[in-house]
């Protein structure tokens, strides 16, 4: 009877606190892969952002970015995945989805177009304020399911700041990375504090 107490209470305290924290939808940002698995066609993406919106303690919905496939030209257009289930551990408040299914609507220029999820999966580490998420999707006429993938970290609504788990190399398709004090640096320092485009980001 002490532990169902105990868990009562903790459920009490957490999803209030979850869903104050969020001020509405939490913003999330960093890279993604997506493509044609069938195909093994890939394309990465410096970064997204994707917005996670508690609706309660058991569902959420998801708005995805849209994605510009280089390889054939396609834009599928950004969509939300509504009321998208899932479990939360009330110790370290983290939410996991375990896979499942999704059917969306998205219009383009008028016309509806289907977005059929055969595999969505995600995971918000609450500590690190990183989301993760997969999924496989079929839209509209196009012959293959694409598969999308992204690592997000938290962006702060109050300093914009997303943090990123490591330091790591600076890849040739990515903008420059300057020192808050302007100096152009070639790899993304760890712990540091950098300009990148418009945004700040903090890596850890």
């Amino acid at each position: 009877m002490k532990n169902f107490l105990l868990t009562i209470l903790m459920i009490v305290i957490s999803v209030p606190a979850m869903l104050a924290q969020s001020h509405g939808a939490m913003k999330f940002a960093g890279p993604s892969t997506f493509g044609v698995a069938a195909m093994d066609a890939w394309q990465d993406n410096e970064s997204d952002t994707i917005l996670f919106l508690m609706n309660s303690a058991s569902d959420a919905d998801i708005t995805i970015p849209a994605m510009f496939y280089k390889a054939m030209n396609l834009t599928i257009p950004s969509f939300t995945i509504h009321g998208a289930q899932f479990s939360m551990d009330y110790t370290t408040r983290n939410a996991t989805f375990a896979e499942q299914t999704f059917e969306e609507i998205a219009v383009v220029d008028g016309e509806e177009k289907q977005i059929k999820g055969t595999s969505f999966s995600a995971f918000y580490n609450h500590a690190e304020k990183v989301f993760e998420l997969q999924m496989v999707i079929s839209y509209g006429k196009m012959p293959f399911p694409v598969t999308y993938s992204i690592k997000a970290a938290y962006v702060s609504p109050e300093t914009g700041i997303a943090e990123i788990i490591s330091s790591r190399p600076l890849r040739e398709s990515e903008e420059k990375v300057f020192h808050l004090s302007g100096q152009q640096v070639k790899t993304i320092p760890s712990g540091k504090i950098i300009i990148q485009g418009s945004k700040k980001i903090l890596i850890r």
